[in-house]
């Protein structure tokens, strides 16, 4: 198989990435979120999310890993949403479906959309993750990021506690590929 490329999403992409979305949702986090919250994805809903945070491109960052097979996973980030992260910027995805994770892809991408903020103008970016996903937690930490604060989400399904990851500098993503 050839190496699998990062490119900037297009509105084109919206399908792809709701499917993407709701499988790597599926494979990561069964047992890390109820039942009812994995059972309640739709791809069809995510379908026109995706679809309108891609015509709205100045103000997200969007990146697909494109494979022989199609698209086997994306990214996104733009302006920081939470003031807590005390970040310009904000890392709002990063999935990777199972089979093409643990190749360097996922270090690949997650640099795309750094280089990406950087290029924006912003200087730090963090992101929020399930304190019990260790997994990515460690993924994260493997690329310079700092552990902060946690925050509990409430849902009907029960809460969810995140941990803030936090980037001061993204200069050091400028020549990471």
């Amino acid at each position: 198989m050839n190496e699998p490329r990062i490119r900037a999403a297009t509105p084109a992409d919206a399908e792809a990435i709701a499917r993407i979305h709701v499988q790597a949702w599926v494979e990561t986090y069964r047992g890390l979120v109820p039942d009812a919250v994995i059972d309640a994805l739709s791809v069809d809903r995510n379908v026109g999310m995706w679809a309108a945070i891609l015509d709205s491109r100045e103000r997200a960052v969007v990146h697909v890993v494109e494979a022989e097979t199609g698209i086997v996973g994306f990214g996104s980030a733009g302006d920081a949403l939470s003031e807590a992260l005390g970040t310009t910027a904000e890392v709002t995805s990063v999935y990777l479906i199972d089979r093409v994770k643990r190749r360097g892809i996922g270090r690949a991408l997650f640099a795309s959309l750094m280089r990406a903020l950087l290029a924006r103008g912003h200087s730090s970016a963090g992101l929020w993750v399930l304190v019990a996903n260790e997994g990515t937690r460690r993924f994260y930490e493997a690329l310079g990021g700092r552990a902060g604060e946690t925050r509990v989400v409430e849902g009907s399904h029960g809460d969810m506690i995140e941990i803030a990851y936090v980037w001061d500098d993204l200069s050091q993503f400028a020549a990471m590929g």
